[in-house]
């Protein structure tokens, strides 16, 4: 009888961490205004400097990004992406680093 218990208890706790692998923040930095040039995607928890600040889209989806305008996180954060609402700027950008909280 254990046996018919333990596997439901498995497949409901693999489904909910697959579901919560499934999505993440993500924020999409570009090289030059209006989303051109090259791009890198930032999605990983934590500290991740910015190299480039041409312009930017924010996929909020659960995780809220710290914005720094210094590298390495330093100093007090400048503004924080919400964790449930997507952003974008067209112009250049200040900020030399995201903290993405997870």
């Amino acid at each position: 009888m254990k046996r018919f218990v333990l596997v439901p208890a498995l497949t409901a706790a693999t489904i909910a961490i697959s579901a919560g692998a499934a999505y993440a923040s993500q924020y999409v930095a570009y090289e030059g205004p209006g989303f051109s040039g090259r791009s890198v995607v930032i999605d990983r928890c934590g500290m991740s400097n910015i190299p480039f600040h041409g312009s930017y889209r924010w996929y909020g989806d659960g995780q809220s990004g710290r914005m720094y305008n210094q590298p390495d996180a330093q100093g007090v954060a400048h503004f924080t992406l919400a964790a449930d609402r997507n952003a974008e700027q067209r112009t250049p950008v200040g900020w030399k680093s995201i903290f993405i909280v997870c």
